[in-house]
């Protein structure tokens, strides 16, 4: 072979290795590029995600919360406790509803509206996201708050299928249920005395015969915690017995005078004096003359040494 076709194998060569080598090149980084628009959809969906899950926990607060003022609404409306409280209470955060009559509060503010919007929001940027509410439910495990629990299966996809997340989610709103009307005020004062719960800063009742703080615990309807009376979700109800999580109040018996209302020669208990119980009663010394606690709570106010 001549010196002319040695110097063309080799150009012939060269010029091969560079046009593989600039493919493998291209090819390379056009994988590179896709992968990282894929790694930006997925990262978007994973971020989405996230926002949707603190959405639906605040939505479930707010549907939640007004459900049970809802509820109160109800009940001074009708003078009628709630019954099926589990039932009427998911009627509400789903459908707005109570027997299936719509109430102004939950206008635009149930669970279901917020998923809705969760929806609409998603698909302006190319997601697509589907709800099923499973099942909403409440507990109360504690004195002063109830927790509303929501479970539901949720799919989550951007628009070209790149990405998907689908499971079941289960989600706690933690509600307080201070400054809730008590019903057992709102029904049994025909809607004309309300008792907004306010948890006591007072623990100590009485000193040496000194009932001050006694007087102001009345004046200002505060409540304390009590197992042996019914806590919030009972109250709803119109259900008097006890309760690890139950609160008590001291009825303001000339609240009930001065609107009109007539009294009851009874314990000033809430949930004594609104119920049937029999129970011998005590006056105190330097209190109104309306005001008697039962037995079973002069040791609780302190009051055991200065009863008339």
């Amino acid at each position: 072979m001549n010196k002319k076709g040695v110097f063309f194998t080799f150009a012939a060569i060269a010029l091969s290795v560079i046009i593989i080598m600039s493919f493998n090149t291209y090819k390379s980084y056009d994988m590179k590029e896709k992968t990282d628009v894929v790694g930006v959809r997925i990262n978007t969906v994973n971020n989405f995600i996230k926002d949707i899950e603190q959405d639906l926990e605040k939505g479930l607060f707010i549907a939640g919360f007004r459900a049970f003022l809802s509820m109160g609404e109800s009940i001074a409306n009708k003078g009628t406790f709630i019954t099926n409280l589990e039932g009427s209470f998911e009627e509400l955060v789903l459908q707005g509803t109570l027997n299936n009559e719509e109430l102004s509060l939950m206008k635009d503010s149930t669970f279901t509206d917020w998923s809705e919007k969760i929806e609409a929001q998603a698909n302006k940027v190319g997601i697509t996201v589907n709800f099923t509410i499973l099942s909403v439910s409440i507990t109360q495990e504690d004195a002063w708050s109830v927790l509303v629990n929501a479970n539901l299966s949720l799919e989550v996809r951007d628009e070209k299928n790149t990405s998907s997340w689908k499971r079941n989610k289960s989600m706690v709103a933690e509600i307080s249920t201070e400054s809730f009307e008590d019903p057992l005020y709102t029904l049994n004062s025909q809607g004309r005395v309300i008792s907004a719960i306010t948890k006591s800063p007072i623990t100590d009742f009485t000193d040496e015969g000194d009932v001050s703080n006694l007087l102001e615990f009345i004046n200002n309807s505060y409540y304390i915690e009590s197992n042996t009376s019914p806590n919030f979700l009972m109250r709803l109800q119109g259900i008097l017995s006890n309760s690890s999580t139950g609160i008590e109040s001291l009825v303001n018996l000339e609240e009930f005078q001065e609107q009109g209302l007539a009294i009851k020669d009874r314990s000033a208990v809430d949930y004594i004096y609104f119920g049937t119980q029999s129970t011998s009663n005590y006056r105190i010394n330097n209190t109104p003359e309306w005001f008697k606690l039962d037995n079973g709570h002069l040791e609780i106010y302190k009051v055991q040494n200065i009863t008339i």
